[in-house]
Order: structure tokens, then C-alpha cells, then sequence
């Protein structure tokens, strides 16, 4: 039996449309078993989804306990320390080194995890709607300010095999859980 030449070739984007996976950086003089404490600043969000960054922040904060990186700073106490030094209220400018190292200060905390959301919502293939997330996180040395790891990465969920549902990400939740532990496997 004779197979079509796009037969070989739809099967590898089939297996190959799924693969992307995080682009890392990684400080080589970063001392990453001096972070025993470690807090979680409030994520920015650039999505259409306000709240994306807090959703975000949630499910990261989750898969990094479940990695057992340091010990995390309770959210609740993360935010008033963020309170004294930025006051009530939204803010979004970007984070100084100087706001980073105020906060770590008053957290108690060798370094802190900064994320910006770029997007976050369910886009359109087909007559179906997909998750599509785009998302950053550094971990910043709080003395120093310097950035000491950074992960990004795009995805959209969906099925890996289109035909079965095989490998589906259906919901922006397991779309970014999934990617929040891609992300902290770079973290080493």
C-alpha cells in the first residue's frame, strides 16, 4: 500500500503542534538553595481579563508549593507588606528594585516571584473555542534586585490529535496549571 507524501508529513505537525515548550533563563551565579523563603507578588495582567494576573498568581503559587522549591510566604501577608510600601488600592507600574527589595524587607523573604499575564482567554479554531495563555515569571533576588531565573511561554490548549481529543486541555485552569509546571521545571 502506497501512503500519500503528506501523510508523513500531517502526522509530524499533528505530534509536533503541541511541543512548544517554555523558554528559560537561568543566572549560573545564582545560589538557588540560598532562597529559602520566597514570596509572590502580585502578577500584571496585559490580557483583556483584569483579573487574569490574580488567577494566574493562584494556580502558580499552588504548583509551586506542590514542587517544594522554599517555603512561600503566605499571599495574605505578601499583600500587606505590598500595602506599606505601594499603599492600598491597584497599582499598575511596573515593580522598581527598590519596591522589591522594600517588600522582601518587610516580608522577610531572600526572594520574590514577579509574573506578567499576556494573554489569558479562549480564542476561536474551528467551530470549537480553545484556551490560549501567554504568560512570564521571574524570581528576583530581593538585596540585589537582579533577576536570577525567568520563564516564558505560549500555549493554546486544545486537543494534541485533533481527530481523538487525545492530550485535551479544555479550560483556561488546565491550560495553566499545566504551563505553571513547565515553567518551574526550568527552575533548577
Amino acid at each position: 500500500m502506497e501512503r500519500s507524501p503528506w501523510f508523513g508529513l500531517t502526522l509530524a505537525l499533528l505530534f509536533l503542534g503541541g511541543c512548544g515548550g517554555p523558554a528559560a533563563f537561568v543566572d549560573r551565579e545564582a545560589d538557588l538553595p540560598y532562597y529559602e523563603r520566597v514570596g509572590i507578588l502580585p502578577f500584571d495582567s496585559l490580557a483583556q481579563d483584569a483579573l487574569a494576573g490574580d488567577k494566574v498568581a493562584s494556580v502558580f503559587l499552588t504548583e509551586l508549593l506542590r514542587r517544594d522549591f522554599a517555603q512561600v510566604l503566605d499571599p495574605t501577608a505578601m499583600s500587606g507588606a505590598v500595602t506599606k510600601v505601594r499603599g492600598a488600592g491597584p497599582n499598575r507600574k511596573p515593580w522598581s528594585s527598590k519596591e522589591i527589595s522594600n517588600v522582601a524587607e518587610i516580608a522577610e523573604v531572600q526572594g520574590v516571584f514577579v509574573g506578567t499575564i499576556r494573554d489569558y482567554g479562549m480564542v476561536p479554531v474551528g467551530r470549537s473555542s480553545y484556551p490560549l495563555v501567554s504568560l512570564e515569571i521571574r524570581l528576583v533576588d530581593a538585596t540585589s534586585g537582579r533577576i536570577v531565573w525567568s520563564a516564558s511561554q505560549t500555549r493554546r490548549g486544545g486537543p494534541a490529535l485533533p481527530l481523538m481529543g487525545w492530550r485535551e486541555i479544555p479550560t483556561l485552569g488546565e491550560l495553566t496549571a499545566v504551563m505553571c509546571r513547565d515553567l518551574l521545571e526550568t527552575l533548577r
